[in-house]
């Protein structure tokens, strides 16, 4: 039987490979292009990052301490797996040394490639042509629409994306804030558990902060405490997420965030209440409003000197055409 990651994973894959439809059986009605941004924008909404922001965020930085944001990438992290089968991840240096010796000085090197999918593992960033809605006939790849209205059919290609790839991913220099769900409810959220806007202001108030601590062009992360079971129990952390509720993403996009990022492998509860919607933070953040999301993310660093805003640093790695990156963000207090 297909769980719900899985169906995620056929949706996803099912761009590339084959016109066939997910488990949703209506398309979809609403329009949400031309971007706020112009109809060629590809950027989204890391187009609020301009020089004032980028100051706001480093007048931040106060001790210079740094604080990384990553899980390491090794071969018994959790994989997002349609089976075991499935996802592999492996790491080889050939000859190990791999090269040489090499002249008199009889310099040895090594090198090493990796086996395993470029994104959707481990600490892991989403660009914006990671998800797409159907619009119309699923068959049509004209009716797949992206960010910004693009077409699959335009832009999509089984070597990369034309249109939306991580390339076109600038470096990202912001404020970050850091929610802390799990200590406001004092215990890790369940599976499928959803976070309301209450949640968010209550947690908020309770380390300090408050609503109006969330700005525009700011990174938002929140911490459901899943991300303990990082390595500890990888099969009940792929089980299932706790996550925002669409009533707490559609707040976010009215906060005009450009990043959305978690501890877990979504911004949302899965499974979620309703059995005929699918991660539809996914959809309002991606596709409808050009925010970026960002998973697994390790926060135990910040949480344990209870740091809650902060300079965010993170680079996509510019793949050309792909869909996403692995990811090595880091915090600045």
């Amino acid at each position: 039987m297909l769980n719900h990651r899985s169906v995620l994973l056929i949706f996803i894959l099912g761009l590339f490979v084959a016109p066939y439809p997910s488990f949703a059986a209506e398309p979809s009605q609403k329009k949400w292009w031309p971007s706020e941004w112009g109809s060629d924008d590809q950027l989204g909404a890391l187009n609020r990052l301009n020089p004032t922001k980028v100051l706001q965020a480093a007048s931040l930085i106060k001790t210079g301490k740094i604080y990384d944001m990553a899980h390491i990438f090794e071969e018994d992290m959790p994989l997002f797996e349609l089976t075991p089968e499935d996802r592999k991840y492996t790491l080889t240096v050939p000859g190990a040394p791999s090269w040489g010796p090499m002249g008199d000085n009889q310099l040895v090197w090594n090198e090493d490639y990796i086996a395993g999918h470029l994104s959707q593992d481990g600490t892991q960033f989403d660009s914006l042509s990671h998800m797409a809605t159907v619009v119309g006939d699923v068959k049509n790849l004209k009716d797949i629409r992206y960010y910004n209205g693009l077409s699959h059919a335009d832009i999509g290609s089984g070597r990369g994306f034309k249109k939306l790839g991580v390339e076109q991913v600038k470096p990202i220099f912001t404020r970050g804030i850091l929610i802390d769900i799990a200590g406001y409810k004092k215990r890790m959220l369940a599976c499928s558990e959803e976070i309301s806007v209450a949640d968010l202001k209550a947690a908020l108030i309770a380390q300090g902060q408050s609503e109006a601590s969330i700005q525009p062009g700011d990174a938002l992360f929140y911490y459901t405490g899943w991300g303990a079971l990082w390595k500890t129990d990888n099969k009940k952390f792929n089980s299932c997420t706790p996550g925002l509720s669409a009533q707490a993403g559609d707040w976010l996009v009215a906060k005009k965030v450009v990043l959305v990022g978690s501890d877990n492998w979504a911004v949302e509860a899965i499974p979620g209440p309703d059995p005929t919607i699918f991660a539809p933070n996914h959809q309002k953040f991606l596709v409808e409003n050009g925010i970026y999301i960002m998973e697994n993310v390790d926060f135990r660093s910040l949480l344990a000197d209870q740091v809650y805003e902060f300079a965010f640093v993170f680079g996509a790695i510019p793949f050309k055409g792909a869909t996403g990156s692995p990811a090595r963000p880091f915090a600045v207090r």
